[in-house]
């Protein structure tokens, strides 16, 4: 519910969406485990509940409604894929993935998609969707979580806008101690 360490991205993430130049498909890239799902939480809390994500104190406010949802998977603008259904992801996955945001949402507000271990997709796979990236969808973005378990194909860098998680083992140590 906090976040640590990784506020500069958190900003940088922020002065994008807020000026209109976030990127339709976005990668975050960086070892497992330096917060990269924990910044993408914290960056959509203060989209979608602006009034209740503490900004100064870089804290999610775990009994709003938006959390609730989010946590369960149910909230209408965010879709998110865990890597662990990628082992064996299929080409039909990624096309329900395309029917589903070709639906427009309730709200009518952006929707961001965010494909975790995306280095786990198949070649089959990461085909199927780079055809759905490329397409213009006026709502929709994409967040891809890469952790540089294996070499992802250039053509997924190509068509993104990486921003690379890099954690100082000073900083790595505070975030450790702050969690402790």
């Amino acid at each position: 519910l906090v976040l640590f360490g990784l506020g500069s991205k958190l900003d940088f993430l922020i002065e994008l969406y807020n000026s209109k130049k976030l990127p339709k498909v976005l990668m975050i890239s960086g070892k497992k485990g330096v917060g990269k799902f924990t910044l993408v939480n914290h960056f959509l809390s203060y989209i979608y509940d602006q009034g209740n994500y503490d900004l100064e104190n870089r804290s999610i406010n775990h009994e709003t409604q938006f959390y609730k949802q989010y946590l369960n998977n149910i909230f209408s603008n965010i879709v998110y894929l865990p890597g662990d259904n990628f082992k064996n992801i299929k080409i039909e996955d990624i096309r329900d993935l395309k029917s589903t945001i070709l639906k427009t949402t309730i709200s009518k507000k952006k929707r961001f998609i965010i494909l975790d271990d995306i280095e786990l997709f198949n070649i089959n796979s990461l085909n199927a969707l780079l055809k759905i990236i490329e397409e213009p969808f006026s709502n929709n973005y994409f967040i891809l979580i890469n952790n540089k378990t294996k070499p992802l194909i250039e053509t997924i860098y190509s068509r993104s806008l990486e921003v690379k998680i890099l954690l100082t083992n000073e900083t790595r140590l505070k975030v450790i101690e702050s969690l402790i």
